[in-house]
């Protein structure tokens, strides 16, 4: 009893350290709040599944969130194919550079997410996207020069 009592607040801790920066990351992968929060919560779901077998929390909550995310683009995109239109959006803030990341190809608004919102290394980034650091290197380089394109215009 005392352990779980232990478990769980050393759950809650992890939980309130790291909520707004994954819902501000998941954000920034799919541009809607609630889904955000709903990919974060289940994020910190499975994180709590396996509290007590995992080495780096904070390194699976974060994979978590981004295949999260992708699992939901991949969903928008299967509705896109069925039914056309966009998705409504639901303004998180006025943040010019998310409109400007919107028309980027995933992988790379991913990795810029990743780097810029989530102030993940270049490895980390890696490590989270299953990919080598010099296909980081090569998104971050791609996607800042396309993101300059789009802010030129």
């Amino acid at each position: 009893m005392l352990n779980e009592r232990v478990i769980a607040e050393a759950f809650e801790e992890f939980y309130r350290a790291r909520y707004l920066a994954m819902v501000r990351l998941a954000c920034g992968l799919v541009d809607i709040l609630e889904a955000a929060e709903e990919i974060t919560q289940d994020a910190f779901a499975k994180v709590f599944e396996r509290w007590d077998r995992l080495d780096n929390p904070a390194g699976y909550l974060r994979t978590a969130v981004v295949n999260g995310a992708r699992g939901e683009l991949r969903k928008r995109e299967v509705r896109r194919r069925i039914r056309p239109g966009r998705p409504q959006q639901v303004p998180v803030q006025q943040d010019y550079l998310l409109d400007a990341l919107e028309g980027l190809p995933t992988r790379r608004r991913t990795a810029l997410v990743l780097r810029y919102y989530g102030d993940l290394s270049e490895r980390e980034i890696a490590e989270t996207m299953s990919i080598r650091p010099g296909t980081v290197k090569s998104l971050l380089s791609g996607g800042l020069a396309q993101l300059r394109e789009v802010i030129d215009r």
